[in-house]
């Protein structure tokens, strides 16, 4: 009968051990699904250290097994150890408070306890509280701490505690309430009735103990300064390294069989893979106030390991990533831009069989950020890396087919003659209400009183050769013979990428479409391409500074040779294809694109501002009137 006793109480022991174990993973199943069996295992290994080391020392190493297994690491791994024991640390307060209410002549020991839990459960909410909700100082406070060490350690703790803030608020936020309340009573009610069979066999065996005695020795305040393994008799000692056996047993066995299946998606907590990455954005949260872009940010890459940022000056941010095993390119947009991302998803599919475009392989839509997934094609190259890697004979080539593949594909679809009053919208919005934003630029305003400026030592027709360009009877005249038709709306160098011929014979695609234009003319395409290599745009968004003085406008273009000379051969081609009037509307649309880039430019940095229109003033200069 004593022995039944104590088999059925190890029994129960090991099922409330389990039941923890579920309990764990819950916390974790909210990031990554890690098998039930590693959670016993370190929950195991973590009782067995407990038996010999004081203050439940064993919790480092359940964190350190579990950390192996667990693509977010120890930090998230020890996160879930910690909310695990602040529940435990709950319920003991309760069971020891419930149990001085119901005696208040209990013992000193029941007293003290139930003081020290209530305590120590308050303090451990309170700092949850701080933490999770992180106000400024408290951040603050964390970044000056990490900041005394050297950079490794440094990084290290800022991912440490970045793990724990971001753990604890996703923990409180998304767990299943109703389910954790249950995994907690039922965990609590095996270990209360093993406890109790527990104290039976004692008592059966000659030596006279309770259940609160049990309770008492496993979990008063006066206990926590020793091992377990010195809290009580050689039954006690029996019924510890047996149960934990057990599970460790479990836990090896179901470890191995695991192996056999498919690997789960994972949430990581930091998606960045280089350091210096997820440096800086450790630094900009902690020491920024920038919790809004901070969440929309992990939200939108939570499921994807970043490899390298590769965003252009839009709204959107295009990363290249591993997602499931698989590298991909990840665009997404989070604000007031995501509708727009949601039209060129749509175009994208809608466009696949008339163009060589990418293939969306996972996208997803919400009210405030959309997001679509691109294969990262073996061989692919960016068209300006392939420009300035291959004769201009091949570069053009290029240019040629995808200026062809447009006219016979896609400006054939959905054609038209324009509207006046669509023309006059266009010319007011983009022309008239951009200019008057230029005026609005100090620095701008200031070099737009000379009639000639000299950039870069060449002297070029100032602000007023521009206005006569862009007069609106003029744009009238030029855009009435324009043919309306589905375009790409984005046709820039960035937005080519060249492939070998085994995996296309166009030996290109196109990516990023822009959806947004209110006169959709097939020379605004042209007009895109013109930017790039006649305006030299790529160079210009590499340009950190310029010098003004005066009218005179100096800085570091770095505007290549292969530029150039494509420009001169893609000029050549254009004109033999279009007549002289289409080619004064394409070069026309030209100046107009630029016009469309400088608010943005003024509002990110007016300095830099002065740049691009340098760059706009140099390819109106070539232009007449």
């Amino acid at each position: 009968m004593i022995y039944a006793l104590f088999i059925l109480s190890i029994g129960l022991i090991v099922a409330g051990h389990v039941v923890k174990s579920m309990r764990q993973k819950q916390f974790s199943d909210i990031y990554e699904e890690v098998e039930l069996p590693e959670f016993a295992k370190g929950l195991a290994a973590s009782y067995l250290v407990n038996l010999i080391l004081p203050f439940r020392l064993g919790d480092l190493l359940r964190s350190f097994i579990l950390g192996r297994k667990m693509k977010n690491g120890f930090s998230f791994a020890f996160a879930t150890v910690v909310v695990d024991r602040i529940l435990d640390i709950i319920v003991v307060g309760m069971i020891y408070l419930i149990l001085y209410l119901s005696n208040p002549a209990s013992n000193t020991d029941v007293r003290e306890s139930a003081i020290f839990y209530i305590i120590l459960s308050a303090a451990a909410i309170l700092a949850i509280a701080c933490v999770t909700l992180m106000k400024r100082g408290v951040k603050k406070g964390i970044r000056l701490f990490t900041g005394i060490f050297n950079e490794r350690i440094e990084l290290k703790l800022m991912f440490f505690f970045w793990s724990i803030i971001t753990a604890f608020r996703d923990i409180a936020v998304k767990i299943k309430k109703s389910r954790l309340a249950f995994m907690t009573m039922l965990m609590w009610g095996l270990y209360i009735a093993s406890y109790y069979l527990l104290s039976l066999t004692l008592t059966m065996n000659g030596v006279e103990t309770s259940l609160m005695s049990i309770f008492s020795l496993l979990f008063s305040s006066s206990s926590m300064d020793t091992g377990t393994i010195a809290k009580g008799t050689l039954w006690i000692t029996m019924y510890h390294v047996l149960s934990s056996l057990i599970l460790m047993v479990y836990g090896v066995a179901g470890s191995r069989e695991s192996l056999k299946d498919k690997p789960e998606q994972t949430l990581m907590l930091l998606p960045q893979l280089h350091e210096s990455d997820r440096r800086a954005f450790l630094e900009n949260y902690f020491e920024g106030d920038r919790s809004a872009y901070v969440r929309g940010y992990l939200e939108a890459n939570s499921d994807i390991q970043i490899i390298s940022d590769h965003s252009a000056g839009s709204d959107a941010t295009t990363l290249l990533a591993i997602r499931n095993g698989q590298t991909v390119f990840r665009k997404y947009v989070i604000g007031a831009g995501a509708e727009k991302l949601k039209d060129q998803m749509d175009w994208i599919r809608a466009n696949r069989e008339v163009l060589p475009l990418p293939e969306i392989i996972f996208m997803r839509r919400e009210d405030n950020m959309s997001l679509y997934d691109m294969p990262s094609v073996t061989g692919a190259t960016g068209f300006f890396e392939y420009i300035h890697t291959n004769p201009v004979e091949q570069s053009l080539e290029i240019l040629k087919r995808v200026l062809s593949d447009l006219e016979e594909n896609l400006y054939v679809l959905d054609t038209r003659k324009p509207e006046r009053a669509v023309i006059e919208r266009y010319i007011d919005e983009k022309v008239a209400a951009n200019i008057e934003k230029l005026w609005a630029c100090h620095e701008i305003n200031e070099l737009a009183r000379y009639d000639e400026l000299v950039i870069n030592g060449r002297r070029v027709a100032g602000m007023k050769h521009l206005l006569k360009l862009m007069d609106k009877d003029r744009l009238l005249r030029i855009f009435a013979d324009d043919k309306i038709s589905r375009i790409h709306g984005d046709v820039t160098v960035e937005n080519i990428i060249t492939v070998p011929p085994y995996v296309s014979e166009k030996g290109y695609y196109l990516i990023d479409p822009n959806t947004g234009n209110i006169l959709d003319s097939k020379f605004i395409d042209i007009a895109k391409i013109l930017q790039s290599i006649h305006g030299g745009y790529e160079f210009l968004m590499r340009t950190e500074r310029c010098r003004v003085s005066g009218n005179e406008i100096s800085f570091i273009s770095g505007m290549s040779d292969a530029y150039r000379e494509l420009h001169k051969a893609f000029d050549a081609h254009i004109r033999e294809r279009y007549t002289e009037d289409e080619v004064k509307s394409i070069y026309s649309h030209e100046i107009i694109n630029w016009l469309r880039l400088m608010p943005y430019k003024i509002e990110q940095d007016q300095d830099r501002a002065v740049i691009f229109f340098a760059g706009m003033l140099l390819c109106a200069d070539s232009l007449v009137n």
